[in-house]
Order: C-alpha cells, then sequence, then structure tokens
C-alpha cells in the first residue's frame, strides 16, 4: 500500500469515527486528537473506534478499539496499531499492525465552553513488533 493512499485510509477510519462516536456527556472528557483534515469543527468524542496518533502524515493509527474504562480522570482501551515502517522512506514504507493498548488522560478544560478533554494519548505494544519500532509512546494533543 502506498503512503498516500494508506494517509487518506486513515483520515477516512477517523472521520467513520467521528460518524460513530459517542459525544461527551457532561463530566466526563471527550477525545479530539488530530484535528479532522474533513471539518474545521473538532469535536471531541467518547469511545472512538479509531484515532490517528501521527496528526502530520497519518503513519501511525489505531483501529478496532475496544475501551474498558473511560471515566472522569482516565480512559484505557487496546485494539490494533497501524504503523509504517517509512522503509526507505514513508511514502514508500509498509505499514505492519500490532495488537496496543492505549490510555488517555491528562484532562483539562478546552475551548470557549470549557468543555473536558483529554490531551495525552499513551501506547504501548504488548507484543513482538518490528526492529526499531519502540515498545511504548505517548502523544500530547492541544485543546480544541
Amino acid at each position: 500500500m502506498t503512503g498516500r493512499r494508506a494517509l487518506l485510509l486513515a483520515v477516512a477510519a477517523a472521520a467513520a469515527a467521528a460518524a460513530t462516536a459517542a459525544a461527551p456527556a457532561a463530566g466526563v472528557p471527550g477525545f479530539v486528537g488530530c484535528r479532522s483534515f474533513l471539518s474545521r469543527t473538532a469535536v471531541a468524542q467518547v469511545r472512538p473506534r479509531s484515532l490517528v496518533v501521527a496528526c502530520a502524515d497519518g503513519n501511525f493509527y489505531v483501529t478496532g478499539l475496544s475501551w474498558t474504562r473511560w471515566d472522569a480522570r482516565r480512559a484505557d482501551g487496546s485494539g490494533v496499531g497501524h504503523q509504517n515502517d517509512c522503509k526507505p522512506y514513508c511514502a514508500a514504507g509498509h505499514f505492519h499492525t500490532y495488537p496496543v493498548a492505549v490510555s488517555l488522560d491528562a484532562v483539562a478544560r478546552c475551548g470557549s465552553r470549557r468543555e473536558l478533554q483529554f490531551t495525552r494519548l499513551t501506547w504501548t505494544f504488548p507484543q513482538a513488533r518490528e526492529p526499531g519500532v519502540p515498545r511504548r509512546g505517548s502523544e500530547t494533543f492541544r485543546c480544541a
């Protein structure tokens, strides 16, 4: 799969997740993550089925998310991580899939309506992965 095609699929997956995820209830943080390329309005989601981790290029995203916790302080789930090896460079690289555990935290009040949002995503690959792929990492997202 080409890098451009993979990016388009990642964006489509994020748009589909936005269409199916619930809006946050009062007092429960949502997650905005990467700003959509398809919409100027970023909408917080609760328990999205997929999300993009690498906002700039879509070279790392997660699908099939299943959430075991989503409360006022933290969200925990697991799914399938899709990560581009970027060999020899990202546009010519190949996506590899791995089981992944994700957590959301760092709640902040965001936007003019001061809505609660998770602003940090942490991931862990619990099983084997390609050489050079870190076992864990995190990404901080700005308030929307």
